[in-house]
């Protein structure tokens, strides 16, 4: 600790000589602003005017510091939000004999939890989710963060599909992650106590921003919500064919063309009657109503 605090002396007072020489009288470096990354992102804008932030000053002092600002945190009670943005689920484990899982969510951190019973999907292994949800915790002492995805049934009760937990304290007194500006966007594995495999994943990021900090500096709320879909026409321009068999008896064939898009929107071409060389001629549109995004995109001639 001796060594430490000679090395961030000595840094002070060559950025002081450099400030004095620049004819900067104002300057003034408070150490307490490494805690935060906000105030991390304030003292570099502190040293733009010596024209050192190419050298990772910030960075160099924050990692000196760390053992003095984990200690700082561990001593004060912080009041935070706790923000879990969960976009969607891939590759879902089925719970239902002879079909997929209809899964929701419970989100739980301590007492309170947001339970997404009423909005489980039929059928669904890649549900899309595209919500928020948010909680109050105190730093240190915060619970886990625990995410359960669950089976719907309405005859024999919810089964577990599989579930999360994030440990938030991990994240909180770790310099790097409260240094990141925007929080990774993670995968994590569903597990479930009956195998070693995973059931599935979330994909998610968590967030953890203080009360006590001004509004200007909070971290923004996203809206993650999925775009209403958009309808568009998608035409099919049929021209003509060649080596198509002749079914007929008399060595001709009346073709038609017949297209899905779906599997269920079905439309159909004029007909070529009698045709002999297999060569029918149409110069015909089909013309399709759409919705995008969609899951299913298969077009069938």
């Amino acid at each position: 600790m001796k060594k430490k605090d000679e090395l961030i002396d000595a840094m002070t007072e060559k950025l002081k000589e450099l400030a004095k020489f620049k004819n900067i009288t104002d300057f003034d470096l408070d150490l307490k602003m490494l805690e935060t990354s906000e105030g991390r992102m304030q003292m570099r804008k502190s040293l733009e005017p010596l024209e050192v932030n190419h050298l990772g000053i910030v960075k160099k002092l924050a990692n000196i510091q760390s053992d003095e600002i984990l200690k700082s945190l561990l001593l004060k009670n912080t009041k935070a939000i706790v923000r879990a943005y969960i976009i969607e689920g891939f590759d879902l484990a089925s719970r239902d004999i002879g079909g997929y899982s209809d899964p929701y969510l419970i989100v739980k951190l301590g007492k309170k939890e947001h339970n997404e019973r009423k909005n489980y999907q039929v059928n669904e292994l890649n549900p899309i989710i595209c919500k928020k949800f948010d909680f109050e915790a105190t730093f240190p002492g915060a619970p886990l963060l625990e995410i359960i995805c669950m089976d719907h049934d309405m005859l024999f009760g919810d089964d577990l599909i599989g579930k999360t937990y994030v440990d938030l304290e991990d994240r909180y007194f770790l310099p790097e992650w409260r240094g990141l500006r925007n929080k990774p966007v993670e995968f994590r594995e569903l597990k479930h106590p009956s195998s070693a495999v995973a059931q599935g994943s979330l994909k998610m990021w968590v967030e953890i921003n203080e009360v006590n900090v001004a509004p200007e500096k909070m971290a923004k709320v996203y809206n993650i919500e999925p775009k209403p879909p958009q309808e568009f026409q998608m035409r099919v321009c049929v021209f003509d064919t060649k080596d198509i068999k002749m079914c007929d008896a008399e060595g001709t064939s009346d073709v038609y063309i017949r297209s899905f898009f779906n599997s269920k929107e079905a439309l159909e071409t004029d007909t070529h009657y009698r045709c002999q060389t297999g060569k029918a001629s149409f110069n015909y549109r089909l013309n399709y109503k759409v919705k995008y995004p969609s899951k299913n995109w298969t077009f069938t001639v």
